[in-house]
């Protein structure tokens, strides 16, 4: 996915609003054309009609895999094409993520959607409060996978009220990478990476010369994935009390981690104000002794010779803690009842451990199949073998809530904001706290 997955994950309000604007166009829409019916192949309004025993069925796909994993993707698709057994074509159309996010509520609200569409967790939460989104409850009935086979964070990538709307397409973590010659130089085992947040700090101190533009560890004020889940976790902290959806960012767990954070920014271990692009280049031009990311890193460290190591994110006081998210297969409720087997099909032939195992190599993707983080080539992989250990320390950001982009975006300048030393940063997250509990009243 590449640069891709920090659009993936973001959710606009200008997209929000067009969902509302949707629901309001499908009762104008259905009233208009109650009597009419389309052909679901050219015009997906004919949800009613059902398709004669043998036909092929042909299943509009819609993602946003612009990047040179979209190449791998149309190839498996290709393949499915070829060689399923339940007469289905996937016709997949691949656009970028915002335009995707742009063209898909007036589409549902009109009866064009495509069968089916690739969402990230954050997206797909005012889809589901609008009813837009089908449960996916019964895929494992009615599809006969195996739902043993996978992992535990995989299946709850969007679970609301019970009901299941993702299912498994791509699994992601942000791991902590360090640069082996970097650590070598500085005296350390290039070998072995921090264990805590503690000597993280130790580390970063010694892997850092500001006169040569080299630093110890990156800390992206913006434009980057939620990393600080990582350590605010890590250190028993918390962003929101979900029961009284009321902010705790200040609390004293966190207001310790942005101490430390402070006194990292005060020793010139970490660059002030570096954006998440910043910070990729730093880590792929051999200049950022460790930083936080996701698994779209690696072929541009591998394509550059960085001599690089991947580990989970180190332990604080409390716990080791990892931000996890994902891609998943979701279904627009304009999709008629007939398609759902064939759909049900292809996410099963996706789900295979051969795909999976393709998938995980090829991408530097980790597993979320057992069978895949099983897999004696998968194993040997020094990357992907770490990167299959998710469960024990995933942990989501605000997953189901609406807001969760605009308040990640008031913990990003905080953090700008603590590293620049404007001001104590007790101080800094007590205003912040307040912003979020503002932003909160917007949570339905």
């Amino acid at each position: 996915m590449g640069g891709n997955a920090m659009k993936l994950k973001a959710y606009s309000e200008k997209t929000r609003k067009l969902i509302t604007l949707g629901i309001v166009l499908v009762l104008i829409f259905l009233t208009a054309c109650a009597n009419n019916s389309n052909e679901k192949s050219g015009n997906p309004s004919e949800s009613g009609s059902s398709q004669p025993s043998g036909n092929k069925i042909t299943l509009d796909f819609w993602n946003g895999f612009t990047g040179p994993d979209g190449e791998l993707l149309t190839k498996i698709v290709e393949r499915y094409n070829q060689t399923n057994n339940a007469n289905v074509q996937i016709k997949m159309d691949i656009m970028p993520w915002d335009q995707m996010y742009q063209k898909l509520p007036p589409a549902i609200a009109t009866q064009t959607a495509p069968d089916l569409v690739l969402m990230a967790p954050v997206s797909s939460v005012s889809y589901i409060q609008n009813d837009t989104l089908r449960p996916l409850n019964d895929f494992f009935d009615v599809s006969g996978a195996d739902k043993t086979d996978f992992s535990d964070s995989s299946l709850t990538l969007s679970s609301v009220n019970g009901n299941n709307y993702l299912l498994p397409m791509q699994m992601n973590g942000l791991y902590l990478y360090w640069n082996k010659d970097m650590f070598k130089a500085a005296g350390l085992d290039p070998e072995t990476p921090p264990a805590t947040l503690d000597q993280l700090a130790e580390f970063a101190v010694k892997l850092s010369n500001p006169g040569k533009n080299q630093y110890g560890v990156g800390f992206p004020v913006k434009a980057a994935p939620y990393y600080f889940t990582s350590l605010i976790e890590a250190n028993g902290g918390a962003v929101v009390d979900a029961a009284a959806k009321k902010s705790v960012f200040d609390s004293p767990e966190n207001i310790k981690t942005f101490e430390w954070l402070r006194q990292l920014a005060k020793q010139k271990a970490t660059p002030a104000g570096a954006t998440g692009g910043d910070l990729d280049k730093l880590l792929i031009s051999g200049q950022l002794g460790m930083y936080i990311s996701g698994p779209w890193m690696i072929s541009g460290l591998k394509s550059n010779n960085i001599n690089f190591g991947v580990a989970i994110p180190p332990k604080g006081t409390v716990r080791q803690a990892m931000d996890v998210g994902g891609v998943g297969f979701a279904v627009p409720s304009s999709t008629p009842d007939e398609h759902i087997a064939g759909i049900y099909d292809f996410i099963k032939y996706w789900n295979s451990t051969e795909i999976g195992k393709e998938w995980s190599i090829s991408n530097g993707f980790p597993p979320y199949l057992k069978s895949v983080a099983q897999d004696p080539d998968v194993q040997k992989d020094p990357v992907i073998s770490v990167m299959a250990n998710m469960d024990e320390s995933g942990v989501g950001f605000l997953p189901g809530y609406v807001t969760a982009e605009r308040i990640a975006a008031e913990i990003f300048l905080a953090i700008e904001s603590v590293v620049s030393g404007n001001s104590d940063p007790a101080d800094i997250l007590q205003r912040a706290s307040e912003k979020i509990d503002s932003i909160l009243k917007d949570e339905p």
